[in-house]
């Protein structure tokens, strides 16, 4: 097994912030982009993706022209080739729209959205299909009474086939709604959240709906308080009746808009978004998800109009979080940069910080989402015009211990094309899919784009953090290229070296942790060096490929072989730790494939 990685204390997480900047780390090469059109609509586009244990990816989103939208769902093979696409036009012939999508339990998938009613006042839309064959199975209208507009937000399914709509409808202006439905289409529950404050003012909005491990629905809702301010607003309700189990809100008096939830393995639960604390500001926090009782409030802040965008866990303590910051706070030049934060799911505390973008006019990097894989690696998509890209869709490998980056993936747009990623998703085998859309700015036609990336690395994760014992620099090894014994183009890098120093490249059996020199040996057992030693550059980084056709791994003890796991580390002279000493880099663990 991988080993877990280890939470890298704020002392190492400073200097990994340029981590493989230079040279630039290596491209990751997509498996295949589906792409489909959708019109030229100002909803068009997409509005949710998930994917099945066949790996078989569903999006859905709006399509059609501005004046009469419809709803289109599909269903993507895992060699993306198109399977299926349903249009649904509801029976007013008017604004059909999708807003979210999840799966069902006995293979069906539900779209949830609006469509109109009699009188043209929105309805909330349900649609099930069958997933093998996009047959519809139904489609309901829910609708509290007339001159009612009302919409599904957010769907999710519970394992008895529940399901549970989160969005919005009206009251004193617009209310948060919570609607149940069992696995027939039949209305069970509905439950309406109204914030303390008045028309004009109440603009309550239910954003996200996701069903806890005890099987009940949690609710992440925009709410408006007395203050004329919203807050984070959370609810949990019971799946049999819609009671509130528990309620809480957070913020300061202050604009506190909740953008993502997620819960773990527990049922606690994370949100973030925005709030004003002084100014903009990433602003996260934890619910113990017993009582909802606050457990910490964390925030982040790098520049200026800083605001979150998504969140995600990596179910080994590590809570993410992506969204944008301005270097100026000039909202005219567009130039927002990528800024991602570890924090630490017990505690709150934050572990690194990863920064994207040039800050220039017209370099507008904006993060769409973020998602924690089991084997270290955390990813960051979005678009980005900053040189050498323009309006393309970008995805970074972040490494999950330190926030090093150790790949990018980029598609780009070609003229007058832009391209951006929206959301990210992980398939059986934990390949990355990428849902996103173009947009033509001459004609305005969009698609909605599916991007598969493959193995996308090398299953590896950081281990034995030298950094506490270590009077050096705190030097921290990554990889590019494979695991595959095949491709033969798994290349070590190591960055925080001492600069222009002799080094050495070495791995091993074993996981230590013993005292070496002016820091920690980590890599023990049998131990093999890879030659010839090699001097940092200036910065104090240094790369060997390692080459399975040639000695050590070739063959014998220290033969790399499919399947095989290995640990390693990087040794360098440092003359400031201890006059004429030494010291090593943490630990790199990597399982190998074919």
């Amino acid at each position: 097994m991988i080993p877990n990685p280890t939470i890298r204390p704020m002392a190492s997480a400073a200097l990994a912030l340029g981590l493989f900047s230079a040279p630039a780390p290596a491209d990751m090469t997509h498996e295949w982009i589906t792409r489909l059109p959708v019109g030229a609509a100002l909803s068009a586009g997409i509005q949710g993706m998930v994917v099945d244990a066949a790996g078989v990816t569903y999006v859905t989103g709006n399509t059609g022209p501005s004046g009469n939208t419809d709803v289109l769902t599909a269903a993507i093979a895992p060699d993306g080739t198109l399977l299926w696409s349903r249009v649904f036009n509801g029976p007013e012939d008017w604004h059909d729209q999708a807003r979210g999508i999840a799966l069902g339990p006995g293979g069906v998938v539900y779209v949830a959205g609006n469509t109109p009613g009699p009188g043209l006042y929105a309805n909330v839309l349900l649609l099930k299909y069958e997933a093998v064959s996009g047959t519809l199975l139904d489609s309901v209208q829910y609708s509290s009474g007339p001159f009612t507009s009302e919409h599904g937000q957010s769907v999710a399914t519970d394992a008895l086939g529940g399901v549970y709509l989160a969005g919005g409808t009206v009251g004193d202006g617009a209310d948060a709604m919570v609607l149940k439905f069992d696995a027939s289409g039949v209305f069970e529950w509905k439950r309406v959240w109204d914030g303390p404050a008045s028309a004009p003012y109440s603009q309550d909005h239910g954003r996200i709906v996701r069903v806890a491990p005890d099987g009940n629905p949690v609710v992440m809702i925009h709410g408006v308080m007395s203050s004329l301010h919203p807050d984070y607003v959370v609810v949990k309700y019971a799946a049999t009746d819609g009671a509130t189990m528990w309620e809480a809100t957070w913020g300061v008096s202050g604009e506190d808009s909740p953008t993502d939830m997620e819960l773990d393995a527990a049922g606690d639960v994370y949100v973030t978004g925005t709030g004003i604390q002084l100014t903009n500001k990433f602003s996260t926090i934890k619910l113990r998800g017993s009582d909802g009782q606050l457990v910490w409030q964390e925030y982040d802040s790098h520049d200026f109009r800083d605001h979150a965008r998504a969140l995600g866990l990596d179910g080994q303590g590590g809570v993410y979080i992506t969204g944008s910051v301005d270097p100026d706070g000039d909202q005219s030049n567009q130039n927002d940069n990528f800024y991602t934060v570890k924090r630490d799911a017990a505690t709150g505390a934050q572990r690194w910080t990863h920064l994207y973008g040039l800050n220039c006019i017209g370099c507008l990097d904006l993060p769409a989402d973020v998602l924690a894989g089991p084997a270290g690696h955390v990813f960051v998509a979005g678009s980005t015009s900053s040189a050498p890209y323009s309006a393309d869709m970008i995805t970074f490998v972040l490494d999950a211990s330190s926030g090093a980056e150790l790949k990018r993936g980029v598609v780009s747009a070609m003229a007058p094309e832009l391209v951006g990623a929206s959301v990210l998703r992980f398939d059986p085998a934990h390949d990355l899919l990428i849902g996103g859309q173009g947009l033509n700015a001459d004609t305005g036609a969009v698609e909605i784009t599916v991007v598969k990336y493959g193995s996308l690395a090398y299953a590896a994760a950081s281990f034995c953090d030298t950094s506490p014992d270590s009077t050096g620099s705190g030097a921290i090894i990554g990889a590019s290229g494979s695991a595959s014994v095949a491709a033969n183009d798994f290349t070590l890098l190591v960055h925080g070296a001492a600069a222009s120093e002799f080094g050495l490249f070495f791995y091993g059996t074993e996981q230590v942790r013993l005292p070496f020199g002016d820091g920690l040996r980590c890599v023990g057992g049998a131990v093999f060096r890879l030659h010839p030693p090699q001097t940092t550059d200036g910065l104090g980084f240094a790369s060997r490929r390692v080459d399975f056709t040639q000695p050590p791994a070739a063959s014998g003890p220290g033969a790399i072989a499919a399947g095989s796991l290995w640990n390693f580390q990087f040794w360098f002279r440092d003359p400031a730790a201890g006059g004429a000493g030494f010291n090593l880099s943490d630990g790199l663990a990597a399982i190998f494939l074919p």
